[in-house]
């Protein structure tokens, strides 16, 4: 006897909903580089919340038990600070003061649909388009999650474009809904620029990134009051001596990297990526054919997107306030095209999920429309991503991300060409 399963058939519906969840946490892409593994479907079920391992870049978190409440609240304990107690000395009235911040994660619902054609256009093809629905669903929404995180992380939509941008541009009135949460620009003790630029306004045709640039600045976090956390990723037995970070650069940034670099030095830089990787790490960070490990931080490019400012673009910075220690949101107008690579450490973003209408982290709804002659196909899910920000030392901190600005052209372009003297 034949089994037919019919539109929004309460077992299709299981199915493609769990199907969906997976193949978005899984599938290559850039949440996946920078996230632990989630639990799974039925770990969350029995425990009703979970949440990805801490140690990596973006930590997800997830409550299937969670109704009512839009948001989630994310709280970082501060470090003791104070004298020891020496001797026979009373420690009463000595103790240190625990002290934490916290900050609040909005979710909301986010869907995408498609239209599987009508009768006559189904009776046309062999093909299974329910399947074909759910494989587009799944990397529209794998890109939706990839670009919004990216987005935060960056602090900034920037100006590429193409079909496969999900997030439209801040001007876009449905910008800051489609982000949930505000995009908050990077803060002044986590923005940084190529060679001797010092705002997005004077960076020059001079100002690309270097191996130099790296140095630098991982020197200056390193000394700061407030350094990045290490990134801890399953198996790197070298992390407890040799703490790991992460720099995302563009395209056209590791192309001038690479064509700034001698070539003994990158040969170097890539076998440094390779051993650290074959001392026991697995995790698709290190999976790339193209890495470099330089001055403890592993340096790869971002397939496909950039954060990229165009000449002229108005840029939303951090000024630093009267005093250089207060947050304050100013504009600024990019001198010349330029691309933001990001530095991540532990506890970059934080990305939640609630629980939607079935019992997994996406829904998938089928309904008959045109007096059931057509099949449209939805796919939701609760969630809202932000950087992880708080007030270190008195002042506001990205805490596991800082950024860096250089000057970009396109490198078919006579500029372009220029830089590596072509």
């Amino acid at each position: 006897m034949a089994t037919t399963i019919r539109v929004n058939d309460p077992i299709a519906v299981k199915a493609y909903s769990a199907a969906l969840f997976a193949k978005v946490q899984e599938a290559p892409g850039f949440m996946r580089l920078l996230s632990g593994k989630m639990p799974t479907l039925s770990e969350f079920r029995q425990k009703a919340t979970g949440q990805s391992k801490p140690g990596y870049p973006i930590v997800k978190a997830g409550d299937l038990a969670k109704g009512a409440g839009e948001a989630v609240q994310i709280t970082l304990f501060n470090s003791l600070s104070g004298k020891p107690t020496m001797g026979d000395r009373k420690i009463d009235g000595r103790m240190m003061a625990l002290t934490a911040s916290s900050m609040d994660l909005r979710i909301n619902q986010v869907r995408f649909g498609a239209d599987a054609g009508g009768r006559m256009t189904q009776k046309r093809t062999a093909h299974n388009l329910r399947a074909i629905a759910c494989a587009g669903l799944q990397d529209v929404m794998q890109r939706y999650e990839d670009q919004s995180s990216l987005v935060h992380l960056a602090g900034a939509r920037g100006s590429q474009d193409g079909v496969d941008w999900t997030i439209p541009f801040e001007s876009d009135p449905e910008f800051r809904d489609i982000l949930v949460n505000p995009v908050l620009p990077p803060t002044k003790n986590r923005h940084f620029f190529a060679n001797d630029a010092t705002s997005i306004e004077n960076i020059g045709t001079n100002d690309v990134l270097t191996t130099k640039d790296i140095d630098r600045i991982v020197t200056s976090l390193r000394e700061s009051s407030a350094p990045l956390q290490a990134v801890q990723v399953n198996g790197d037995t070298l992390g407890w001596d040799k703490p790991l970070w992460v720099m995302l650069v563009t395209a056209r940034q590791w192309y001038y990297l690479r064509k700034s670099t001698a070539a003994v030095e990158w040969k170097q830089a890539e076998q440094h990526a390779l051993a650290r990787k074959q001392a026991g790490i697995k995790h698709p960070l290190f999976d790339a054919t193209e890495m470099i490990m330089w001055s403890g931080v592993l340096v790869r490019p971002i397939n496909r997107y950039a954060i990229r400012f165009n000449a002229g673009d108005k840029v939303k910075v951090d000024s630093g306030g009267a005093d250089g220690r207060t947050y304050t949101e100013v504009e600024q107008t990019a001198a010349q095209v330029t691309d933001r690579a990001i530095l991540l450490g532990a506890e970059a973003l934080a990305k939640a999920y609630g629980k939607t209408q079935s019992d997994y982290f996406y829904d998938w709804n089928e309904e008959l429309v045109d007096h059931g002659n057509s099949v449209e196909i939805v796919t939701g899910t609760m969630t809202g991503a932000a950087k992880v920000r708080f007030k270190l030392d008195g002042v506001q901190t990205d805490h596991g991300v800082a950024v860096i600005d250089s000057y970009a052209p396109p490198v078919d372009s006579p500029e372009g060409r220029a830089l590596v003297n072509i």
